[in-house]
């Protein structure tokens, strides 16, 4: 035995698991790779395919992908089967034959995207963080927050859902035919401005998500809401001149159901995807110069203002002499670094003195009811006509100003 374990032993005390371990897996060979409540190595119930040890992030991929999978097809689905009776009248749905787009249909469209995407994205908040679009995983890959693999595993079940969906909706309505919902330029707009349309409003829809769902706040849990409504306000626009992709998988997905590919098909996967590395590129510059340091405090408790009322201000300056320009030191977009220093020095013994007289209320026995309330916050300044000592009996004895004797037992 090691000088450890023998004075362990001499004192009676049991060995500790750790040094019992290590003890062990210095003499057995390859001990670390078996298990530890068999001292043969022998495993009872060995999984030969799925170990956790090789495979253990295999579950949280697999419900990543299955999630945003069956998230794309609900969004795009209802997106797409909105779009498609906002663009059927009532004898066009005999006949077959799709209306021109209006201001109701376009309406109609644009409510039926937005309102699908708040709704599933809410759904799948919690679940997969409800992309449902191949442009904002390439965007969360680049600032960092998804892994190359879990990228590829969402942005491939996306694309899945794309098909789904549209699949869904042509079997679904009347219509044999998709045609309603595939994206293709209007007349009257070129190759270009197809492209930076396309590529300008997926910026917006991407920065969105960075800015409300990426960046934690305190209106972090309405992200859905607020990327629900900027897909409505962008299909206001583009749903006539482009037919508002804003997502590869959207686009895909009708074009393989319909069996036919538009020769400007190529518009809807480029476009998002630069529109999403721009917005990447604005994101971190923004970061890059701290941005949140701009505004007074968004997510304060207390009402901070950088600068004093305009009478106030006048009044310091005619008699004090003060800069009417000078900011609240209690704000955190103060630039004076000597108010700045002083105010956090008076913050910090405040918070020294308090904790000082919670230190006194909590070394006093229980009994004198302060070691409770110091406890919960609820203190007060100590008294100093007193004071209590411990005896070694047990006991305390109060000392004050007269002289008693006697140890003072509690009640």
């Amino acid at each position: 035995m090691s000088s450890v374990e023998e004075s362990g032993a001499q004192q009676g005390h049991r060995l500790s698991t750790d040094t019992a371990y290590s003890r062990r897996s210095r003499f057995i060979p390859f001990y670390h790779h078996r298990h530890h409540n068999d001292y043969y190595g022998e495993r009872r119930h060995r999984r030969r395919h799925f170990g956790k040890p090789k495979f253990s992030g295999f579950q949280p991929h697999f419900m990543a992908g299955l999630g945003e999978f069956i998230g794309t097809t609900m969004f795009l689905f209802l997106a797409e089967g909105g779009a498609k009776t906002a663009q059927l009248s009532v004898s066009a749905t005999q006949t077959q034959t799709a209306t021109p787009l209006s201001n109701e249909t376009i309406m109609f469209i644009a409510t039926s995207f937005g309102l699908s995407l708040l709704v599933t994205a809410w759904m799948f908040y919690r679940i997969t963080g409800g992309l449902f679009n191949p442009a904002i995983t390439v965007a969360l890959w680049l600032t960092g927050v998804l892994t190359s693999r879990r990228a590829l595993i969402l942005f491939v079940s996306q694309i899945l859902g794309g098909i789904a969906g549209a699949g869904l909706v042509l079997g679904l309505t009347p219509s044999n035919s998709v045609q309603q919902v595939t994206t293709t330029l209007q007349p009257g707009i070129n190759i270009a401005q197809g492209f930076l349309i396309e590529m300008l409003l997926t910026s917006i829809l991407v920065f969105t998500v960075l800015m409300m769902a990426v960046e934690k706040h305190r209106a972090t849990f309405m992200a859905p809401v607020a990327i629900g409504l900027t897909l409505f306000a962008c299909h206001l626009f583009g749903a006539v001149w482009t037919g508002c992709g804003m997502n590869p998988a959207r686009s895909f997905g009708p074009a393989v159901v319909a069996g036919s590919f538009n020769s400007d098909h190529w518009i809807y996967w480029i476009a998002p995807l630069c529109g999403g590395i721009l917005s990447v590129i604005y994101f971190s510059f923004l970061k890059l110069l701290n941005y949140n340091s701009v505004v007074l405090d968004q997510d304060s408790d207390t009402e901070i203002t950088g600068l004093k009322p305009i009478h106030v201000r006048l009044w310091n300056f005619i008699r004090h002499g003060e800069n009417p320009s000078a900011l609240n030191p209690e704000s955190s977009t103060h630039y004076d670094k000597e108010a700045r220093k002083q105010f956090d020095n008076e913050q910090r013994q405040e918070f020294e003195e308090r904790e000082a007289v919670r230190r006194e209320m909590q070394d006093k026995p229980v009994f004198d009811s302060n070691a409770g309330e110091a406890a919960l916050g609820n203190f007060s300044p100590p008294q100093r006509t007193a004071d209590v000592m411990s005896t070694s009996t047990g006991s305390t004895a109060h000392h004050s100003g007269q002289n008693q004797s006697g140890p003072i037992l509690p009640k």
